[in-house]
């Protein structure tokens, strides 16, 4: 098992007992993402879905991958009103075949967060 990006800290600086993402045996499971740039959430639902993409297309980019390698996402929204306007994003960003994917409500850790989303991506190129 392989960890990347360990010593994650909180916006007020606190650390963090987790890592932004493991790999093991050709998978690579990343943390949840959230829409935090510069230590501030902005944004409405768009923005924020928007953001969160950029981050883990970067992350996943450092590690050799893309979004092309997703198999699993999960997704966490604050407002299920902000559904339809996630799945929009998530649609122009993500490619046929889509991943294996789970949503749910949800309260999340830091205040003005509408959306975390969690991946996992393999080494190999997704297909059905």
């Amino acid at each position: 098992m392989k960890a990347h990006g360990v010593g994650l800290t909180t916006p007020s600086g606190e650390s963090l007992p987790l890592s932004s993402a493991v790999e093991l045996d050709g998978l690579v499971f990343f943390s949840g993402q959230i829409a935090l740039k510069d230590g501030q959430i902005r944004g409405d639902i768009e923005d924020q879905t928007n953001l969160v993409f950029d981050i883990l297309e970067a992350k996943l980019a450092a590690l050799d991958l893309s979004l092309e390698n997703v198999a699993k996402a999960t997704i966490w929204l604050t407002e299920a009103s902000d559904f339809a306007r996630f799945n929009s994003v998530y649609r122009k960003r993500m490619s046929a075949p889509y991943p294996a994917r789970s949503c749910v409500l949800s309260t999340l850790m830091l205040s003005g967060a509408l959306i975390e989303l969690e991946i996992v991506a393999g080494r190999t190129r997704r297909s059905v």
